[in-house]
């Protein structure tokens, strides 16, 4: 009876690590419940809001700040409002992209890499503002010194 417990405890963390994603339970009552995925937020440009919910399942953010990478090139996202909610962005690419603005990034204190080449209709003026912040920037081709 004993070895059958000793079983029972050993096996228990192993199925618990495998089984992260699901509720667990025993006797009908749970032992583990995997936290929530973070959806306090509000997205207006659905095509920004798609690839927020998509890396959010994808890396399992179930708070804001714990965001700290979004791969959103080619999504055809036209406005970044309502991005602010996830501080703790860090690295960001929105390349070829519809951006004219990209005034929501100017308040965003984790930033420190953000790709936005492709975006023809972006506001030059506030691609060197990003950078002024210290972020490191790829701008846009019709922002480049050289043309």
């Amino acid at each position: 009876m004993a070895r059958r417990y000793l079983m029972v405890l050993l096996l228990l963390p192993i199925l618990l690590l495998g089984c992260n994603r699901y509720q667990v339970t025993f006797n009908e009552q749970p032992i583990h419940t995997p936290p929530k995925l973070f959806a306090d937020y509000r997205i207006p440009d659905p095509a920004l809001r798609n690839c927020l919910e998509q890396t959010v399942r994808d890396q399992e953010i179930t708070a804001a700040q714990d965001l700290r990478r979004l791969l959103c090139s080619n999504a055809g996202i036209a406005s970044l409002d309502g991005l602010v909610t996830f501080s703790g962005l860090e690295i960001l690419n929105l390349s070829s992209n519809a951006l004219s603005s990209i005034e929501p990034l100017l308040s965003m204190p984790s930033l420190a890499q953000v790709d936005l080449r492709g975006n023809s209709g972006l506001d030059c003026k506030q691609a060197s503002a990003l950078t002024a912040l210290g972020v490191t920037v790829t701008i846009p081709s019709h922002c480049s010194p050289t043309s």
